[in-house]
């Protein structure tokens, strides 16, 4: 299949459509829904984005916002200002994309909730010792006899296991890619504090998996964004189809059956295994933590990361670009 005329097809049906779309919500409508075999991952769309937009296929317009940083959105070909219809789409969208911002960056309202959830999770779970939590510093806080450098979202120990487990979780919209920031920092972390790490996010790319499995990563995908349960009422026309569509956000601090079986069958299960791989892999892991930590350039990270990614062997021919390799998976 071609991936990327696939792709290409979908936005420009999703958009004539839907009139205006800003990156988030084509990835709702491509990356998490339709048939499973024509559903694309987010690189993708960015790159048929760039090109359908230079092609002037499709068009883009970049609005200042309230929130002191530009929102880029992507209109549909035959996208009219002179419509009625058009120019109402167009401001019901950028306006309920910067309400959904603000929510977004207001912690009690969205970070705090999955950590809330991860909370009563580890409680119901019943296996490990824990602490952290919502607004709780693990900083050089002693466990086990070690000293915590640096705060996870919980660290995770128990009576039986001098070993501890670094627990992140990532209530964000955007996919969590291998060779992102948030990855690579806890990465760093859990080299310093000598922890297996798992990260708990919305959603992982088909590959990260095997990349996680490699390196001795325990990943968790809980497949929803999570919100205050105050807000649903506030929040009808964001999670709604003619509004931005976001339908997988939930309104709810409380835990489901399947988190539970994750931290009380699947991470007591798999933890001796994935901290074996982690630990043998720190030294490589520690050399490129280093850069991939930090706020660098897109093509930058790239480059890195697929240089990482041969070192440890899951690219062998020198001559392949890291996309080829992403879609490989799909």
């Amino acid at each position: 299949m071609d991936w990327e005329d696939l792709t290409r097809k979908r936005i420009r049906k999703v958009l004539r459509n839907n009139r205006v779309g800003n990156i988030r919500q084509l990835e709702s409508k491509i990356s998490e829904a339709g048939p499973p075999r024509m559903r694309v991952m987010p690189d993708l769309i960015t790159k048929a984005l760039k090109e359908l937009v230079n092609e002037k296929i499709i068009f883009k317009k970049v609005i200042d916002s309230d929130l002191k940083e530009e929102l880029t959105f992507y209109l549909a070909e035959d996208f009219n200002p002179n419509s009625k219809e058009d120019s109402e789409k167009f401001n019901k969208t950028t306006t309920l994309y910067q309400k959904y911002l603000k929510i977004v960056n207001d912690q009690k309202y969205c970070g705090d909730v999955l950590e809330e959830i991860v909370l009563k999770t580890l409680e119901a779970a019943g296996y490990y010792s824990f602490i952290g939590g919502p607004s709780e510093k693990t900083d050089h806080r002693l466990v086990n006899g070690k000293k915590i450098d640096g705060n996870f979202d919980f660290i995770l120990f128990s009576k039986n296991n001098l070993e501890i487990i670094g627990v992140e979780v990532k209530n964000k919209r955007k996919w969590i890619y291998p060779d992102s920031k948030d990855v690579w920092v806890m990465i760093d972390r859990c080299i310093n504090n000598k922890s297996l790490p798992i990260i708990v996010a919305r959603k992982f790319p088909y590959f990260a998996r095997n990349i996680f499995k490699v390196i001795g990563i325990l990943g968790y995908e809980t497949h929803n964004q999570f919100f205050h349960p105050s807000l649903e009422d506030d929040m009808k026309e964001i999670k709604a189809k003619d509004g931005l569509g976001f339908a997988d956000i939930r309104f709810t601090n409380n835990p489901e059956d399947r988190h539970v079986k994750f931290f009380k069958e699947t991470v007591p299960k798999q933890e001796e295994y994935y901290r074996n791989i982690f630990y043998s892999n720190c030294d490589i892991l520690s050399k490129y933590s280093h850069k991939l930590k930090e706020d660098i350039p897109s093509s930058t990270r790239n480059s890195i990361f697929f240089n990482f990614l041969r070192e440890i062997g899951l690219v062998i021919n020198y001559t392949d670009y890291p996309d080829d390799y992403y879609h490989d998976y799909y």
